[in-house]
């Protein structure tokens, strides 16, 4: 899963929300997990990119 704009960001967000206390070993789970990692690696890009630029 990759996040690619902020309309993606905020839906990943308030998914991620609605499932954080998924159990263990359930597809939310994973899916959680998926949506997390994503959105770490869209926030790391944006951070990057703001550094970049100043």
């Amino acid at each position: 899963m990759k996040i690619t704009n902020e309309t993606e960001y905020e839906k990943a967000s308030e998914r991620a929300d609605e499932i954080f206390d998924a159990k263990k070993g359930t597809p939310e789970e994973k899916e959680l997990q998926e949506l997390l990692k994503a959105i770490k690696e869209y926030e790391d890009d944006f951070v990057r990119m703001l550094r970049e630029n100043n």
